[in-house]
């Protein structure tokens, strides 16, 4: 690429996040995205080669790449070159769909300069004359998943004109400064203090987030997912059954995983993360680039919330964030002082896509495969509609964290929880619901239940006592009282804070806390770190 160096612009505060993010880590590829779209039909590619190169001169964001200077970041006007379609024959391979996806992946893995380039890839694999796969990688910092539809449907639009010798229309993409523009005027107004405002409040006191994973890690490319999909008969029934209750679909969603975490963690507050697209005019909306953020989703519940109430709250923190969403997250976490290190600002994060892919090239319809929407620090839970009237549900998790079997055991009784709220009473409580999966029976009482294995450990002995026994009193000093289920839920969460602050198996830690409820909370929380303690007087 030749690059003009009078061009420089400063970044937007999604992009500066990305930009330090990836700058710690040059070597690692968790940034980069992708999707693919399957043309059920026969394509002309030099006509849809020609309908791709107009699309990324239009697209300016494709014209960046980044670089330091000593007033901070900024992005430069690359004019790019005759970069590459790849397009790649595979009619004669065996199987056509594979060979097209171990492509894809290893590009994914493939880390970007964000000084140097290439910042993304585009190929066409033609899988027979009448199927065709279009894949798209971009680093982070120049698209998010909003953005990737804007390029793949103003592409089918040119291309469809082409092929039928007609017109193209005007381009609707919108310049990129002006989201620059328009973040900057933000920034200056009335409503970003109010928008801060409202987060600084609502998080002033929150307790550190909560995870349904046993450790914290850093994010590196690649995850473990697992897809559910849910017919479109399904998909109306959970529609009916959220305004049933007095909510919609997304509520619903957000419910169930929100009711799971605090379940498995018998943490009275959990906090998701929100994606919201975060565009606001028509402009931004007409801007192919990075503009999503994720903000934090917060839930005050108990085994007695009921489920009217749970579908409540959910909807008033949506309608509150949704009100606020151009506030960053990574202002956020400046302000509550959580940058650097380990320490959470949410724990699993909820995408709701609202968009579909309903594109045609010519007359041939298109299946959209979504294959990375960035890093996964957690777990993240992604909703899409598909083209029939039914639903996506992927869930993608840090291989660090889960396995492959733990994450489709998470899956499996977050689904259960769907299916339960959509057909729970109003008033029932969360206690009534059931992670049970069919076939499997609760443990037997602890008087009735056999002796643990001779070589578990303190910390496992006493995780099988709080699945067996959540409610019963597991301590006690005359003043408080926890039950087996709170104990476990506060040791869980202490023992996150201290690995995110170094503790690790085999180390020491000292205690020194008084004879109360503290004492063998802090004990267990320890010893579920590996570690052992060390009391002081």
């Amino acid at each position: 690429m030749s690059v003009h160096e009078d061009v420089h612009r400063p970044l937007t505060t999604a992009q500066e996040g990305i930009w330090f993010a990836q700058r710690l880590d040059p070597a690692n590829a968790a940034y980069n995205t992708g999707e693919y779209v399957e043309i059920h039909g026969p394509i002309d590619p030099e006509i849809f080669e020609a309908a791709l190169r107009r699309t990324l001169t239009e697209a300016q964001t494709f014209a960046q790449l980044f670089t330091d200077t000593p007033d901070g970041p900024r992005s430069i006007h690359a004019s790019p070159t005759r970069r590459p379609l790849h397009r790649i024959d595979l009619t004669d391979h065996p199987d056509p769909s594979a060979a097209a996806e171990a492509w894809m992946r290893a590009d994914q893995a493939t880390a970007a300069d964000l000084t140097r380039g290439p910042l993304f890839t585009q190929a066409l694999f033609t899988a027979a004359p009448d199927r065709h796969f279009w894949y798209q990688r971009a680093h982070h910092i120049l698209l998010d998943g909003y953005s990737y539809l804007l390029v793949f449907r103003r592409v089918a639009e040119i291309y469809t004109a082409e092929a039928a010798g007609l017109p193209v229309p005007e381009t609707p993409f919108a310049p990129h400064h002006r989201l620059h523009d328009q973040e900057a005027a933000y920034r200056a107004s009335e409503r970003f203090a109010r928008d801060r405002a409202y987060f600084t409040e609502r998080y002033a006191d929150a307790p550190e987030a909560v995870s349904l994973a046993r450790a914290v890690a850093s994010a590196r490319a690649g995850f473990h997912r697992r897809t559910a999909f849910l017919s479109p008969q399904e998909t109306e029934r959970l529609t009916t059954a959220a305004a049933r209750l007095g909510g919609t679909r997304n509520d619903l969603l957000l419910a169930a995983i929100g009711s799971y975490l605090h379940r498995h963690t018998a943490a009275p507050d959990v906090i998701l993360g929100l994606t919201c697209m975060s565009r606001a005019g028509s402009a931004a909306l007409r801007t192919p680039a990075t503009a999503s953020n994720n903000l934090p989703l917060r839930l005050t519940l108990t085994p007695a919330t009921t489920v009217r109430e749970l579908l409540d709250a959910v909807a008033a923190e949506v309608r509150a964030i949704r009100r606020h969403q151009q506030y960053r997250g990574e202002d956020l976490r400046r302000d509550l002082k959580l940058l650097g290190g380990d320490r959470r600002l949410f724990g699993p994060v909820v995408n709701l896509i609202p968009f579909g892919y309903d594109l045609r090239f010519g007359e041939h319809s298109v299946t959209h495969h979504p294959l990375s929407g960035g890093l996964v620090d957690d777990l993240c839970v992604t909703a899409r509609p598909l083209a029939d009237g039914g639903l996506s549900l992927d869930f993608d998790a840090n291989p660090a964290l889960y396995t492959p079997d733990e994450l489709a055991d998470h899956q499996q009784r977050v689904l259960l929880l769907v299916d339960q709220l959509a057909e729970a009473e109003p008033d029932s409580p969360l206690a009534r619901l059931s992670l049970l999966r069919p076939g499997e029976r609760p443990s037997p009482p602890a008087e009735t239940a056999g002796a643990p294995a001779p070589d578990a450990t303190l910390p496992a002995r006493f995780q099988a006592q709080a699945h067996r026994t959540p409610h019963a009193v597991a301590v006690t000093d005359g003043t408080t009282a926890l039950t087996y289920a709170e104990l476990n839920g506060r040791a869980n969460r202490l023992a996150h804070h201290l690995l995110a602050h170094g503790a690790r198996p085999g180390g020491t830690i000292a205690l020194a806390l008084p004879r109360t409820h503290h004492l063998p909370a802090g004990i267990l929380a320890v010893l579920k770190t590996g570690g052992g303690y060390l009391p002081l007087d």
